[in-house]
């Protein structure tokens, strides 16, 4: 009963270790992110009031910057900074994503959508993510509407 006992304590264990080693790795990957360029494309919407939007992210400078742009030419361009509020919404998102499972390429069967894409430099590594339609899995979802002020 006691030899049970023991293997059932150490197979937990084993687990844990492995569960943690899961959340260090994920941890590892965000806290090296460095910075986040996207291009987030509104060409081919139907509504001349949907931006498109250029956005650099760098979490090493603390700063960012936007490029917003319409296709109604009436419309003029402008740029603005992200919040430290926003900045740390971004993070938090990546702290519970696991990055290397999203998908390279987005599609919709619907037509006539904007390719937009999501450049996530990490160390050496670099991301690349197409999104027709903008219709990514978790975390991007909740990226482009923290980037579009949604």
């Amino acid at each position: 009963m006691m030899q049970r006992i023991i293997l059932f304590i150490i197979v937990i264990n084993f687990s844990l270790c492995g569960l943690s080693q899961d959340i260090n790795a994920r941890q590892n990957v965000v806290d090296s992110i460095t910075k986040i360029e996207m291009n987030l494309n509104a060409f081919g919407v139907e509504s001349d009031d949907f931006p498109s939007i250029q956005a650099f992210i760098d979490f090493r400078n603390d700063s960012s910057k936007c490029k917003r742009s319409y296709y109604n030419p009436a419309v003029k361009p402008s740029t603005y900074e992200l919040s430290d509020k926003e900045i740390k919404k971004i993070i938090a998102l990546w702290k519970h994503s696991d990055l290397k499972k999203l998908k390279r390429e987005y599609t919709t069967p619907k037509t006539d959508q904007p390719t937009s894409t999501t450049i996530i430099y990490v160390g050496q590594q670099k991301f690349i993510i197409k999104d027709y339609g903008l219709v990514g899995d978790p975390p991007l979802q909740e990226l482009y509407k923290i980037i579009y002020k949604l």
